[in-house]
């Protein structure tokens, strides 16, 4: 999700990762939803392809969270900018966690993608001033996962959440993007193109994309559904 400032310049390529991670994010629930309702069969444990999509989702809004962080606060913290979209970020992972738990309170979400967010930002933001050592804690925390599927334990209910991202290791994605944007990675420029443009608007609308896209979603294939079975 996006974190930014009014009086920092944006640049287009972190909208466009993030635009990029939301369109991505549509086409996997419009696909879950699909299965959900029976009108496709996808194994989203088992496929490589399925299991991997979501977490590359994840990898790009947490890049863009890191870059972001570091852009906003450096050279200078900017704490009321920063905790005003933090607890917007809380609040809206709060109305998710309740309203799953009523909706589906087998697989209710206490902690997935903006929950994740939040969490990793403030373990974070203390050091988007020393890149060096958050490539370092990016190593730290994603080689183990990468190369021997381990990581840190987090929080963890006994029942399956519809959306699980712990803050470890994801967090270390986060330190790899104020990396990142320490190389001037955010600066890299594509083609001034229509659909990089689409993205980019997505992007700088990221949060509220996420917060009514599965809702729309679902509502249209339960209808669809209830239509073609009527």
């Amino acid at each position: 999700m996006e974190i930014s400032s009014n009086d920092k310049p944006r640049y287009p390529l972190l909208d466009q990762i993030r635009g990029f991670a939301v369109l991505l994010m549509i086409i996997f629930h419009f696909s879950y939803d699909l299965a959900v309702f029976g009108h496709v069969n996808i194994q989203f444990q088992k496929d490589p392809f399925w299991w991997g999509f979501p977490r590359l989702i994840v990898f790009l809004f947490m890049i863009a969270v890191g870059m972001s962080l570091r852009l906003v606060h450096v050279p200078n913290y900017r704490w009321k900018p920063f905790f005003k979209r933090w607890l917007k970020l809380v609040v809206f992972a709060l109305i998710i966690s309740i309203s799953t738990y009523f909706a589906f309170p087998d697989r209710w979400i206490y902690f997935g993608t903006l929950h994740s967010i939040a969490v990793c930002s403030l373990m974070a933001i203390p050091f988007v001033r020393y890149p060096k050592i958050s490539g370092l804690l990016a190593l730290i925390f994603l080689v183990p996962v990468v190369f021997f599927k381990w990581s840190l334990p987090w929080i963890e209910l006994p029942h399956k959440s519809m959306d699980y991202i712990p803050a470890f290791p994801w967090v270390g994605v986060v330190f790899l993007g104020i990396y990142l944007h320490s190389v001037n990675f955010h600066k890299f420029l594509l083609p001034d193109i229509k659909p990089l443009q689409g993205l980019a608007w997505m992007g700088k609308h990221s949060l509220f994309i996420y917060m009514l896209h599965q809702p729309i979603l679902y509502g249209l294939v339960m209808v669809v559904t209830k239509l073609l079975q009527s």
